[in-house]
């Protein structure tokens, strides 16, 4: 069953667990744990705690979303923490007069600590010390559903229910809480029993919120879903007869617009929803957005550019989304150029304070940089195509700058404007690269051949020099190794015997810390396990993973790390570092950390928290195969 469209961003939001304990002490403090509007909220974090993900922080920051009464956006607040000891503190001060609830997590680099997986949360209260509106259906919504903005929650439907039979008892008015109420009943499948909940409280309902335009059209699609359709449709054209302009005329044209396959059609209705009912900003841009694509769509590009440069709150990448079908079909390159230059330039032009107030900073700057990529790529891809190869190198080089020559498209592309441009050193340099760091294709290793040749006179010694190149490369790559000793350990396998470090020397060796409770460590495990797939025949290559400062022990907690283990599809060979002596000896920052262990026992390469996947097998493929050949 569909959730009705007025239900907020609820599709996106899970489960809440407050607090965490520790064998060393409690790992987070929230005091107060309910705090009023306009309180400081003082938030320790312990990194010596058994299972703190953070361990060994150099700087750490609190990140707390402030979920606000309904209709608001949620407010990201990012504060640097300050170290005494093991504790890192931090203040926040509830500045938004309309805060809820707030939701926390710890952030070191790529390591984030969120425990778990099942959050903390703190619960806003009035003066008074009472519950207010929307707090507890916040409560809820995090309880009910899987992930919200970054923060994973673990479920608990139950405990969902209970805090709305909470609020609607407070605020009867909240016809949000009923929303959700509902929706929990009757999904993931309707039964007889939900249905039949709905249907009789549909009725008080109904007299309950008949004067509220705003939770009409959410009771209509309720009729929808309960098989009342006829009465649905028949209290709709009363309403709109009432009230042409309301709520309910709006989601009725909407409901039309949606069905509506011909894209011509559709565009009409749109127009036409835009022109009769005045939207909030967010929500006029979504509609604007979907108008833009479906001019796109039919090939009407210029009323596409109108209503993109109409609006200062549209998304600058849709010019590249505009651009791409005229470049591609010679529609118009030179205006196709033109119009990203003007997205380029806002782009260039964003400053901070436009950021969304609930998108951590590190993470907007990473989008509007790969934004600008985008963009430039496009706009050289217009320029080679009306033969003006200089401007094209200029845009490409930019986009594999900020790409960090990762991207293979662009790397593609430079090379071949380079070719263009006859700078064939230039072009045989970039192929070098891009073949020696394994960020090319077929296409890639075409241009290159084709640049050597240039240069050379012909692809002798073409092979002798890629060859070099990757040699090159693994010196480069060697030149940044860590060169520490790994500390001698011996630890208990899950699978039974003993595992020591002495006994694997003469192997690289790949060594992953973790934690069952860490949620994190469960994505990064998985990839880690691909690269032990690809290896593990290998006679001179060993992998090992390190569970820590877990909260079971015993059978208990060789009971609970298998289950988690085969979750995970992981088979590498697993120590228990049960007194957290081995990953001290490491000093390792936070779970998951992986190592890179040469053949002689000395630590060259190491992973700290885990983003990326791809990039990760990307890594410790690169670092084994260089560390096989020494």
């Amino acid at each position: 069953m569909r959730v009705p469209r007025i239900f907020p961003v609820l599709a996106l939001i899970t489960a809440l667990v407050t607090g965490s304990q520790s064998l060393h002490g409690q790992l987070v403090s929230i005091v107060p744990q309910n705090p009023r509007i306009h309180d400081s909220v003082k938030i320790n974090y312990n990194a010596g705690a058994q299972n703190a993900a953070i361990r060994r922080p150099a700087a750490l920051t609190l990140r707390t979303l402030v979920l606000r009464d309904l209709g608001s956006q949620a407010v990201l607040v990012e504060t640097p923490m300050e170290k005494s000891g093991n504790i890192w503190k931090a203040t926040v001060s509830l500045k938004q007069d309309d805060a809820r609830y707030l939701v926390h997590e710890f952030v070191s680099g790529d390591l984030k600590d969120d425990n778990g997986g099942k959050g903390w949360g703190t619960l806003v209260v009035g003066p008074d010390g009472k519950s207010l509106r929307a707090g507890r259906y916040w409560r809820a919504a995090l309880l009910a559903f899987g992930g919200y903005m970054g923060y994973k929650f673990e479920k608990n439907v139950a405990a969902a229910k209970s805090e709305l039979v909470t609020e609607r008892k407070l605020f009867p008015e909240d016809y949000s809480a009923v929303n959700l109420a509902w929706y929990l009943e009757t999904n993931p499948a309707p039964t007889k029993a939900g249905t039949a909940l709905v249907k009789r409280e549909l009725v008080n309902a109904l007299k309950q919120f008949r004067r509220n335009d705003d939770a009409l059209p959410t009771l209509l699609v309720w009729f929808d879903q309960v098989g009342e359709k006829k009465k649905a449709d028949s209290l709709r054209t009363v309403f709109i007869a009432e009230n042409p302009k309301g709520k309910v005329a709006a989601s009725t044209r909407l409901m039309g617009l949606s069905v509506e396959k011909d894209p011509a059609k559709k565009i009409k209705l749109l127009e036409q929803h835009l022109s009769d009912f005045p939207l909030k900003s967010e929500e006029a841009t979504a509609d604007r957005r979907q108008l833009v694509m479906l001019y796109i769509q039919t090939g009407d590009y210029d009323k596409a550019y109108a209503v993109l440069k109409s609006s200062s709150t549209n998304d600058p990448a849709l010019y590249k989304n505009l651009a791409v079908p005229m470049i591609a079909k010679g529609a118009g390159e030179e205006k196709a150029a033109s119009w990203l230059s003007e997205g380029i330039d806002a782009v260039r032009k964003q400053e901070e304070s436009s950021k969304p107030a609930s998108l951590p900073l590190e993470d907007w700057k990473r989008a509007r940089s790969a934004t600008l990529a985008a963009l430039l790529q496009t706009r050289g891809q217009a320029y080679s195509k009306l033969g003006k190869h200089d401007a094209a190198e200029k845009d490409f080089a930019e986009a594999y700058v900020l790409t960090r020559g990762t991207d293979l498209s662009v790397n593609f592309n430079l090379i071949e404007a380079l070719l263009a441009t006859n700078k064939y050193q230039k072009a045989e340099e970039l192929g070098f690269a891009s073949v020696s760091k394994g960020n090319s294709n077929l296409k890639i290793v075409e241009k290159f051949k084709a640049a050597y040749s240039k240069v050379h006179g012909s692809l002798n010694g073409y092979d002798k020099a890629v060859q070099e190149a990757r040699i090159a490369e693994q010196s480069r790559l060697m030149k940044d190794a860590l060169s520490t000793p790994a500390p001698e350990f011996s630890l208990r396998s899950v699978e039974g015997g003993q595992l020591k470090l002495e006994e694997l020397r003469g192997k690289v060796l790949v060594v992953t810390f973790w934690a069952t409770w860490c949620g994190t460590s469960r994505e990064a495990l998985p990839q880690v396990q691909k690269v032990f797939e690809a290896y593990q025949y290998y006679r001179t290559v060993s992998f090992l993973t390190i569970n820590t400062a877990e909260n079971a022990a015993g059978a208990a907690r060789d009971t609970l790390i298998k289950k988690s283990m085969t979750g995970m599809k992981c088979t590498i060979p697993t120590g228990l570092d049960e007194t957290a002596g081995v990953e001290e000896k490491f000093g390792i920052e936070g779970v998951p950390t992986t190592y890179v262990i040469d053949r002689n026992g000395t630590i060259r390469f190491k992973h700290v928290g885990f983003k990326d996947g791809n990039e990760l097998v990307k890594d410790l493929t690169k670092e084994i195969e260089v560390l096989l050949k020494r």
